[in-house]
């Protein structure tokens, strides 16, 4: 399942991609581009919008009802019956599917503290973006109250 959000719902795009879901996301997409991603990609639009999402082209859409990130991602995550198992598989600044770089690599690229504590390390071809399996991670889960 592919999704895309409108700029309404930009928080929730990036801890959706934390999660592993494939959620395309620019603040500067208008809703023709929106739409027109969503059909092209065939991908379901995440807004709070009630404008767009009435819209006939917008069928294939859930309207967040909530402000509040945590109920927005607990509301989708219901709603499409996705399981969050692909924790940390995408960048949460560009979508794209992290790759793992030999623990060497990334010795000049974080702290001399997080390359201390952790063995394993994520890289993002795209934007550089470094990630690592810290607290943050563990913690991620708690938001998430569907089972």
């Amino acid at each position: 399942m592919k999704f895309i959000a409108d700029v309404m719902v930009g928080k929730l795009a990036k801890r959706m991609r934390l999660l592993g879901f494939d959620v395309l996301y620019d603040p500067a997409y208008e809703d023709n581009e929106v739409l027109r991603l969503a059909l092209d990609q065939d991908r379901i639009i995440l807004t709070r919008d009630t404008g767009l999402a009435s819209r006939p082209l917008a069928q294939n859409h859930i309207l967040i009802g909530s402000d509040m990130v945590d109920e927005q991602l607990n509301q989708v995550v219901a709603m499409s019956s996705l399981p969050s198992t692909a924790m940390l598989t995408r960048c949460s600044v560009c979508n794209t599917i992290l790759t793992a770089p030999g623990r060497d690599d990334v010795r000049d690229l974080v702290s001399i503290h997080v390359y201390e504590q952790h063995r394993d390390f994520l890289r993002c071809e795209t934007c550089g973006r470094i990630y690592w399996k810290g607290t943050h991670v563990r913690n991620m889960g708690r938001f998430l109250t569907i089972k």
